[in-house]
This record gives structure tokens, sequence and C-alpha cells, in this order.
């Protein structure tokens, strides 16, 4: 800011800022003010420069310590200091204000003086500490100027100095301080140039309009800014270059981000340290009104950012300030009226006048500011609420829901809410994030959320269709809200509506599914009011948590939504704890006696049982379930030792209720399956530590009767897993599960071994066993399959009797499908608990080769079964085989020795008939007509499984070819069924895209163009050669371009190019091929011409600079006799060269060209199609891709009209509004800035 000691005997005051050129003039008579920016500033004197503020002179002496006006003690230590950049870069250092900005040593050594801290005995020599008397005595005085600027970018201690100190010079000459004031705003929006004021005159009339303009100079290459900030019309000038560069308040980097907060904290302190005194004077706020709408309405983003967040700060402080008048009134109206009373009885009489005296001063005071705050609001926020910069969008909506906080006796009104509101179709999410939030704040409070029932009732539909949102935070901000509005409103969702929140539950985004469970809990499973009659006890809180699940279960069963009860238990994990973490409410449930009062029925037992063992999971493992995506802020996980605390009362619990559920849903193997996952996740440590020995005893004798008793294989593999857990080495159960799993096996493998003897034996004599004795036989390897994918059972030497069976096949006779699906398993474990060993201890190289000769001999059998007449045994074999490739060839190099032996990659022979059985058994011709509004329901379980089974296969293959297992060539036969199978394999099909691509990107994108010669060869071999337009647009071939389409958006952004390169090169040899068998017409001899339309699509990915390059390419490669082709007929060649002319940028006056001559004929056919706004559809990922481009060409079309929204002081409640306003959608890139500040 301007010092202002010997200001008022002159005419005008030149200040140097310490390179000899004038920083800050003003001409106090002419009414004209020049400044230059900081950064000229910094740039003339980048040694250092000098400080003078009000009544501070520092002097500095040759030893670098200083005092303020002469006296004071010396500071020791280092300085804090921070630094600015010139315009050369270089950093400048920038002190506090009660220390010197700049050294300038050069008047020091001119008086004879050393340099400070350097001694006069010689050079080079240097005393530490205090120096001579005789050298502190010689001080020289250096002052100069501190802007406005400077001061609030020295940092936050100095910017209430700043404020008081312009309120002072503001009342010792009002009109130098305000040009001091827009200097500093305009210097805060980045203007690098000159500003000048000229007095306005009254007497000009409408010449004021005239000069009230923004236009470019040619001339002299300056962009020149008027407008009228009464008293004055300002000029602002800076290059054309600077327009859109650096300036202060997004500068990167700590510095400016906390000039920001400064820059904000400045215009806050303004108002509140003038309220009090000048800031309703009638000439203050009028000024910097004027000054800040002239600035809003820019097409410059700097000028129009900068002075929208001056303007909504300002308002801010306004607002705070007014509501405290406004409190303070109403308490000094409040005491009087007490005072009042008392007055008859004589006590504080004197006390009455200075009540009195104190409400007549609060009386005008906020009808005055008031006044302000609607000028303010009308001139900066109304523009710029919907100004085409989300920033300044998120600026205002932020800055809106902030006033209706702070100053609700004047905002919390309609026509301020109807911002907020109709901003909730704005495109940005950020600005609708602000809104959801100021809406939030507000229903936090009820007083304020009893005030909102008409907005809620506008915009209601709108609200609800926001938890549809792309942003998943905005969806769950907008949960949150309306679980407010739920809690406040009584009947304000009806149950259709409760429904359709409550399926939020099982959204993947996890803050989503618990602010819905959040819902479900206040609205669905609240505690039910006391009840009943003459002082009968309410239930106590275990019944109403029975009750509460039961609840829950018929919530779960009733809704038509998705069956996953671990997304169901994770919403509510953090909303209801004390109901889905009661381990003894959900056993008391499941262990009631049937017909008890709080017994379940079968299929809510069910439920519950999921739900158990859910939870268990959950808090075992102290994550959400997979799928399930944490928020930005994710909650910090418990304490480690709390969580142990809770797992080991959770283990404890179990442990004793276990063999109780495992003994009451024996028979039932739905239910029985996933209780038997509960071992794994407990500590059984807790077995020896609180004597819990028979409960572990009685937990293993139910295990074995359940493998006994089952012979599903669900069950028997998680009794194996089970006791998988039991039998972990180093356990406290280990010494009693061992001993008992060994017994059981024992006895499984004692009652195979004279079953399979009499089985083969009776088989080379012609006989046949009885169905009872071959049932026995397909349980027993059915258990022993189980157990061997947990245990290790070599030492039972299964290995040979399993192999008998598969030669027996092979040279005797036929098996059942069954014994033989289960003897197949069987080999397999055996074979990979051998590799096992293996790998962790290097056997003999006679061993590794008879370990090699068992594979060959497993895979030549998978091989044979592969066409077996059984569709089981087939693909059984075929996922045993796809799995045993893959960890063959990771076992090792190519070597003669050690793990080498093992590796093996499949011949050529191999691999086709992987690929065939792909063709064949995945992708089926019925498979690829259900689009993805197919809704599958219960009775389509099998149709499910069948499609999970094949998914199934079809990744076990990808994952070969993503392992450089097959060869890369050979996804091009899976690549052709992208597009048919979409909606069942494309992920799978993607995602093998991606990892080939990372793999190998030449490769990959060699294996495209095969799979799209494949196909093009297929379509000439059915429909022959032609060149009919409609045919190659709307025909077969129309799929194959699609495909390639496809194929080019999967090559990437990033690096594509060398792959484009390459595919237009092999594509262009495969195109102009000759065929082999001579031709006489042109077009049989190019038979491949065609695929030129396919090659087209990936020009696309070649670079725009190398599009030429390409082009001559295309010239060279073209060989004599190619067919002429004519008007009736689709020129591939015309077309392919269209593709590589295209670029980004299109002169003015001419047309892009069309790339396919049938585009050009519907070019002007096409028209944006209007879709319904502010509605709440269903959403699904098709619709909102259609949706999104629909929307992007309704906004388009919208340019240029006149928008809806040009009447802003119309009411809220008028009638012409209360029909359309919630429904419609504020287009803020549409609408036209005010004032030409469209940029």
């Amino acid at each position: 800011m301007s010092g202002r000691s010997g200001r008022e005997g002159l005419k005008a005051v030149s200040v140097c800022d310490g390179s000899g050129q004038d920083g800050v003039s003003v001409d106090a008579v002419a009414g004209t003010c020049t400044f230059n920016s900081l950064r000229d500033r910094q740039a003339a004197s980048p040694s250092g420069w000098t400080v003078s503020h009000s009544c501070w002179q520092v002097q500095e002496g040759p030893s670098g310590g200083w005092d303020a006006s002469g006296s004071g003690p010396r500071r020791r230590g280092r300085r804090p200091c921070r630094r600015l950049r010139n315009q050369a870069g270089q950093f400048i250092s920038v002190v506090t204000l009660f220390e010197v900005m700049a050294r300038r040593r050069s008047s020091i050594l001119a008086q004879g003086a050393p340099l400070g801290g350097q001694d006069v005995s010689g050079p080079g020599t240097r005393r530490r500490g205090r120096p001579p008397r005789k050298h502190r005595k010689r001080k020289v005085a250096i002052t100069t100027e501190v802007t406005l600027f400077e001061m609030v970018a020295l940092g936050k201690n100095s910017v209430q100095t700043a404020v008081e100190e312009w309120v002072q010079s503001y009342k010792v000459d009002r009109e130098l301080a305000l040009l001091d004031l827009i200097s500093f705003f305009v210097q805060c929006c980045g203007c690098e140039g000159m500003v000048t004021a000229e007095l306005y005159q009254s007497n000009q009339g409408q010449n004021v309009v005239h000069k009230m303009t923004e236009k470019f100079d040619q001339e002299t290459g300056l962009y020149y800014k008027k407008f009228l900030a009464y008293p004055w019309i300002l000029t602002i000038m800076w290059p054309e270059k600077l327009q859109n560069d650096f300036y202060p308040i997004v500068g990167p980097g700590p510095f400016w981000k906390r000039f920001r907060v400064n820059f904000c904290e400045f215009t806050e302190l303004l108002v509140h340290q003038t309220h009090s005194s000048v800031l309703c004077d009638g000439h203050l706020m009028h000024t910097v009104i004027c000054m800040l709408s002239g600035l809003t309405n820019s097409a410059v983003y700097s000028l129009r950012h900068t002075s929208s967040l001056a303007a909504m700060k300002l308002l801010t402080a306004l607002a705070s300030v007014n509501q405290g008048i406004c409190t303070g009134r109403r308490t000094a109206q409040r005491l009087y009226e007490i005072e009042s009373i008392t007055k008859l009885k004589g006590r504080h009489k004197y006390y009455m006048e200075l009540l009195d005296q104190r409400r007549h001063q609060f009386q005008n005071k906020p009808m005055a500011i008031d006044n302000i705050i609607c000028a303010l609001f009308k001139r900066t926020f109304v523009p710029r609420y919907r100004d085409i910069s989300s920033d300044i969008r998120v600026i205002c909506m932020g800055e809106l829901g902030c006033w209706i906080r702070l100053y609700p006796d004047m905002f919390l009104d309609n026509n301020y809410l109807k911002y907020i509101g109709w901003m909730l179709y704005d495109k940005d999410a950020s600005v609708r994030m602000k809104c959801i939030l100021a809406l939030k704040a507000l229903y936090e409070k009820r007083e304020s959320a009893m005030k909102l029932g008409l907005f809620f009732y506008k915009f209601k539909k709108r609200i609800l269709s926001m938890t549809q949102d792309r942003q998943p935070e905005i969806t769950s901000e907008c949960m949150q809200l309306l679980r407010l509005i739920s809690e406040h409103y009584v009947g304000v969702f009806s149950a259709m509506e409760y429904v359709f929140l409550f399926q939020f539950v099982y959204a993947a985004y996890r803050p989503m599914a618990t602010a819905a469970g959040e819902l479900i809990c206040k609205r669905l499973l609240a505690p039910p009011p006391h009840e009943g009659f003459f002082g009968q006890e309410p239930p106590d809180e275990f019944d109403r948590n029975l009750q509460n699940m039961k609840t829950l279960i018929d919530f779960y069963l009733q809704g038509e939504f998705h069956r996953h009860v671990p997304y169901l238990v994770d919403g509510l994990w953090e909303a209801a704890p004390a109901l889905v973490r009661n381990w003894e409410c959900m056993t008391a449930l499941l262990l009631e006696p049937r017909g008890g009062r709080q017994a379940l029925t079968s299929q809510q037992e069910r439920v519950l049982i999921e739900m158990l063992v859910a939870a268990v999971r959950q808090a075992a493992e102290g994550r959400p379930p997979a799928g399930r995506r944490l928020g930005k802020k994710a909650a910090r996980e418990v304490d480690g030792t709390r969580r142990c605390r809770e797992h080991a009362n959770m283990s404890r619990h179990f442990v004793k209720v276990l063999p109780r559920l495992l003994s009451k849903f024996a028979a039932d193997k739905e239910k029985v399956t996933p209780l038997l996952q509960i071992p794994q996740y407990c500590n059984l440590d807790v077995y020896d530590m609180d004597g819990l020995g028979s409960y572990l005893d009685a937990a293993l004798l139910e295990l074995d009767c359940l493998v006994q008793r089952h012979s599903d294989v669900a069950v028997l593999e998680a009794c194996a897993r089970a006791y998988g857990t039991y039998c972990d080495e180093g356990g406290s159960a280990h010494c009693q599960a061992a001993p008992a799993c060994s017994r059981l096996v024992d006895m499984l493998v004692d009652v195979l071994t004279p079953l399979l003897d009499v089985f083969i034996q009776n088989e080379r004599q012609g006989l046949f066993l009885g169905h009872g004795e071959m049932g026995r036989i397909c349980s027993t390897l059915r258990r022993l399959a189980a157990f061997y994918s947990a245990h290790d059972l070599s030492s039972w030497n299964l290995y040979e009797k399993m192999d008998s069976l598969l030669t027996f096949r092979r040279h005797q006779g036929s098996l059942p499908t069954e014994v033989v699906h289960c003897a197949l398993q069987c080999t397999y474990y055996a074979l990979l608990w051998q590799i096992v060993a293996a790998t962790d201890r290097l056997p003999p190289q006679e061993v590794l080769l008879d370990l090699r000769k068992r594979l060959m001999k497993f895979c030549l059998v998978c091989r044979v079964y592969l066409n077996h007449q059984s569709k089981v045994l087939s693909e059984k074999a075929f996922i045993l085989l796809c799995d045993l490739l893959l960890i063959l060839s990771h076992q090792g190099p190519e070597e003669d020795t050690g793990l080498g032996l093992l590796f093996f990659v499949p011949d050529h022979v191999l691999q086709c008939k992987l690929l065939t059985f792909v063709r064949e058994h995945v992708f089926l011709e019925d498979t690829g007509a259900a689009g993805p509004s197919r809704v599958y329901k219960e009775e389509d379980a099998d149709e499910l499984h069948e499609l999970f089974h094949r998914r199934n296969m079809l990744a076990v293959v990808c994952k070969l070819i993503v392992c450089n297992v097959l060869e890369m060539s050979a996804a091009a036969d899976i690549y052709q069924f992208y597009l048919k199978h979409y909606h069942h394999f494309g992920d799978i099909i993607k995602e093998t895209m991606t990892r080939t691509r990372q793999n190998d990107r030449l490769r990959n994108a060699l294996s495209l163009l095969l799979c799209l010669q494949q196909l093009f060869q297929k379509h000439v071999d059915t429909y022959g050669l032609g060149y009919d337009p409609i045919e190659f647009i709307c025909g077969p071939f129309y799929s194959i371009r699609l495909l390639a389409r496809r194929f080019a958006l999967t090559l990437g952004f990033d690096r594509a190019r060398d792959a484009a390169h390459l595919i237009h090169r092999r594509g262009l040899a495969f195109a102009f091929s000759e065929s082999p068998v001579p031709e006489e017409e042109a077009r049989q001899r190019f038979p491949n011409l065609s695929f030129l339309l396919v090659l087209a699509e990936f020009s696309c990915k070649i670079p725009p600079a190398e599009r030429q390059a390409a082009l001559a390419q295309f010239q060279d490669s073209i060989p004599e006799g190619v067919p002429v082709f004519g008007e009736g007929d689709m020129n591939p060649m015309l077309v392919y060269r269209k593709s590589l002319m295209r670029t980004d940028y299109v002169a003015q006056g001419e047309e892009e060209p069309a790339a396919n001559p049938f585009d050009a004929i519907c070019k002007d056919s096409k028209r944006p199609q209007e879709l319904p706004v502010g509605t709440c559809s269903t959403w699904t990922p098709d619709t909102l891709a259609s949706s999104s481009a629909g929307d992007r060409e309704t906004r388009n079309s919208s340019k240029g009209q006149k928008s809806k929204r040009d009447v802003f002081d119309v009411d809220f409640l008028s009638s012409e509004d209360s029909e359309n306003s919630s429904n419609e959608d504020v287009d803020v890139e549409g609408i036209s800035v005010h004032e030409g500040a469209s940029d």
C-alpha cells in the first residue's frame, strides 16, 4: 500500500523501487493513476527491494542487523523468508513486513563500510558474533513503498495490518485509498500491463456507455478493458500473449495456494474492519461493486475468475456481519424488555438508557447492509452462477450455501434456493456436488429444514434421480441428504420410492451402500415404540434385535434385487453394528427349536446362515467383499487391539456353537455348506487357551458324520477345507484333527480298493456290477477327490489305482461317466501334489523323468477325452488340460536337467484342437441373441450355471494366450466373436486384448489384423465379390467394419502409432494381393480390394502429422491393373484415401471429406434427438452411454438460443415457473454470458 507521509503538500508523488524506475505514480489533481505490476518491479530490481510502510522506517547497518525507528533489540536467529519468482525465473527472497525486503549494500560501501559479517582486519576472514560499535553506528535509512498485493503476499500475519492501515488511509484520503484497492484487485487478476483511471464527469451523458468496451488493438498488440468504477472510468491494458497465462489465484505451489487463502481473508477482513465505520458511507461499497461487476463481465477468464471469487467472499463477509448485527439487535431487544419489566421494582433504571441507545444503533445498519448485499448479488452472482467455466460456478454455489447458513433471515428463501435447485442439473460434477453439500448442511438443522418443504417438493424428482449419478461421490452424498429429509418430514416418500432407495444397499460403491444402510436402519429397522398397558414392560434389546433380524431377512426375501448377501451385510456393517455383529442373536434364531416362538422358516434360516457367514468373514478379514469399491475417504481401520479382542470373542462363541449348528442342519446340504466355512475365519487357539477341547472333539465328530452322510461335491469340498483348517501345522487343533482325518481317508481307501478289484475282474470276464456297487465306487471316488483337493494323499498311492481305471477305459471297454470324471480329478490332484513336492525339494533326475512321463500320459488322456460324447466329461478334460498346460509352461527353462524336465508347451495340433473345442462348446449360436435387457430369474438357474461354465472355459483358454502358452495369433479365432457374443463374453475378450497389448503391442496388432482377414475371407467365400454401397454399409460386411472400429479403439491412445502403421502396411499388402489363379477380369484379379474399407477404420490411429506420409505410401503401393469403378459402385480406394486425408482441423468454409459416400448422403438427414431432462429413469450402462451422447447433441444444438433463465427477479412461486422449473435443465454452456463475458 502507498505510504502517506509527506503526501498532503505534493501534487504528485513518485516513489522509486530501488532500481531507478517509478513503481507507482499518483496524480491526485488529474485523477489518473498508473502502476506497474509486481512482476515488473521484481524484474526491474532483482537484487532486492526496500520497504517503507506508514510509520515504520526500516534501517539497516553494515552487519545486517536492524531496528525499527532506530531502537529495539536485534532479532537473533535465521530470519523467516519466502521466495517469489521474477519473469526470468529467478527466486527473490521476501521477508516479513518488519524486516528489510532487500538489502542494498551499495550505499553502505559508498561510505567505506565493509560488508556485514566481514572483518576489516583482512580479506576473506569472517568474525562471528556482534560487530564493533563503530560499525553499528553507521546506518543508512532506505525507504520505498509496499503495495497491498505485496503485503498480502507476505503472509497471514501481515493481512490484518494491511487492512488496518488501508482503513486509516481511507479515512485520510478515500480517493487515493480506493485507487490502491482497485489496483490490488486488478493486480490479483494477473494483469501485467497498466491500469489508468480517468475521472467520470456526470455531464458526459450517453458517451459513458460507449466507453464501456473490451477490445484488442492490433496496432499495439494490447487488450483494452474499460469499465465504470465510480467516480472513475478504469482502463486496463495487457499484452495478448498473457491473456490466459498464469495469474496469482490459480498459481501452482504452496506459496500461491497460501496467497489465495490470504486473498480471501483480506476481502473478509476488509468488511469486518469497516462495518462499524466506513462500510455504509455510500462511497466505498458503491465503488467496489462497480469495479467487481465490471471485471466479472469480462471475457478474460483470469479477470472473471478472480473478481468472482472476491465478490463471493465479500458477500460471505457481509452476510456474516449482518447476521451478527441482527443477533445483537435481538439480544438488545430482549434485554430491554426484561429491564422494562423490572423497571417497576426500581432495579437498574440507569441501564434502560444504555439498552435503548444500543437498540437504536442496530436499527438502521442491517437494512443498509442488506441493500449492499442485494446490489452485489444481482451484479455479480446472478450473471456468474451460470458461467461457462465450472470453477466459477463451483465458487458461486459453494458460497451461496455459506450465505444461507450464515444469514438464513435473508437467504433462506425460495428466491435464493431456486439457484441451487437449478444447478442440480449442471453438467459438471463438482457443481452438482456443491449443491448437494449445501442442501445437506441445511437439512442437518431442523430449524432450516422446516423451511425447505416447498423447495423439496419442487426438486424432489431431480434429487431422487441423482442417486443414479455418474459420479459415485455424488450418489453417496445424495443418499445421505435423502436420509436427512426422511427424518424431518413424515410421509415425504412413498412406498415405491423407499423401495427404490433401499436397493442401493447393494451398490458397488461402499459409501453409497453405507448411506442406504443408514436409511434402512432409520426407516425399516427402527426400534418399535413402547407398548403395553398397566405398566407392562417394553421388549428388551435382545428381543428387539430378534425382531429386526427377522425384518431384515424378510426385506432380503421380498425385495426383487440382487441376491448378494455379503453386499447387504457390508452395507449395514457401519450403520447397524449391533445387528449384523450380534452373534448371540443370530445363533439363537438358528438354534430355536421347530415350532418355537421365534422359529424361522426354512428359507429364512438359509438367508440367516448366509448373513452369518458373511458377517464372520468380514469380521475376520476386516475388508469389504470382492467387487465393492472403497471411497476416497475410506474409514480408518479399527484399532488392532480392539479388533483382535472382537475376533477372539467371536471365535470363542463359535467354537462352542458350531457343533450344535452342524448337528441341527446336517441333513440340509444348502445350509450346512456355508456353516463349514466358519472354522477358517476363527482363531482356533482358543481351544487350548480357554480349555475348550471337548468342543473340538464334537466338531470333528460332526465333520466325520457329514463326510459319510453326504455325497454332494460342494459339501465334501467344504468338509475337506474344514479338516484342512483344523489340521494346520502349528495350530492347537492339529494334534487331534490330523489323526481323525487320516482315519477317515484310511476308511475310504479300504472301501475303494476291494470294489475296484471286483469291478476290474468282472469287466475282464464280461460281467457287470450292480447299481449298488457302482454307486459305492462313485461316491467313494467323489469323497477322495474332494479330500485330494485340500490334502496330500500321496502316501496312499491313489495314482496307481486311478491310472489303472483310465488305462482300462482306453484298452478294455467303457466306464461310467461319473467314474471317469472322478478318476480324472484324482489323477490331476495327484500330479499337482507331486509337482509341489518336486518344487519344494528337488528330487533325483529319475524321479523327475518318471513324473514327466506321467504328465505327458495324462495330457494324452485328456486330449482323447476332448472328443468324448459326454459333454460333462469333455469339458472337464478341457479345463484340466488347460490348467496343467499353464502350470507346466512356468516350471523352468527348456533344459534337460532340474525342473526344466517338466517344461512343456503344446504343439500346433494341440492348439488347434483347443481352439476348435472353444468354438464348438463356448460360442454357441443361440447365445448371441440375448441382449443386455435380459433379466435372469430363479427358474433360470440352470441356464445361468451353464453360462458360468462356458465363461470359465473361455477364461481358461484366454489365460493361456495371455501367458504366452498359446501363440498370440490363436487369439484371432476368439476375437471374431467379440461383437456377436459381446453381452456374454465381451468383458473377457476385451481384457484379453488389453493384456496382450501390454505384453506386445505389435503382435497384438497382427492378431487383430489376422482376425479381420479371416472374417473378410469368410465373407468373400460366402457372398462373393460385390461393390454395392448398400451391401457394404447395411449388409453383413458392415459387421466386419464395426468390429474393426472397435479394434481400433482397443489400440489405446498413448502408443498406438507403431501398431497402426504396422496394421496399415500389412493390410495394404493383403488388399493388393493378387489371386493365385490367373483371372482376366481386373476385379477377380484383386479379390481383397474391398478390405480397404475395413482398413480405413484404423486411419484415426495414425497421427495427423504422419498421415501425409501414409498417403504417399498408399499411392506407391497401388499395383498396375487396379479395376476402374463405376458411378454406382463403392470405390474402396477412394474411401481409404479420404480416411487418410481427414484431419482434426478443417479450414473455414470447407467441409470435412466423408470417409464413406453413404455418410455424406445421410449427413444432412441426421438430427439430434431431444431427450427428456430432469426425469428419473432406470439406469443401465447402455442407456447411460446413449443419454450422454444425446445430451451432448442437445447441448450443442441449443447454443445461440435464448436462455430460459433470462429474468432472475421472477418470483420462485410464480405459476409459470411452478410447472417447469423442476424439470428444466439449466444449460450453462448454451447460455450467453452477460455483457460479452463468454470465454
